[in-house]
């Protein structure tokens, strides 16, 4: 967090997950913006947006749906 100054905004991604301390130091900043997001929330964000995205960003991490039948919960 040393590298956010007054009034900007941090995005930090973890695909193994944050700490508690991690946790409550983004919650706790005051004059600062930091977002957390771990794996399951990088992966949800990406299905969600990824159709959205221009031809050119898809073409540099190109991706295929693929559909299956799960059984209900």
């Amino acid at each position: 967090m040393a590298v956010l100054g007054e009034g900007d905004v941090g995005l930090f991604i973890s695909t193994s997950g944050f700490t508690k301390d991690a946790q409550d130091e983004a919650r706790t900043q005051q004059n600062r913006k930091i977002t957390l997001i771990d794996l399951e929330k990088f992966f949800d964000l990406w299905v969600e947006y990824y159709p959205k995205l221009e031809d050119a960003a898809r073409r540099k991490f190109p991706l295929q749906p693929i559909y299956f039948l799960a059984p209900a919960d």
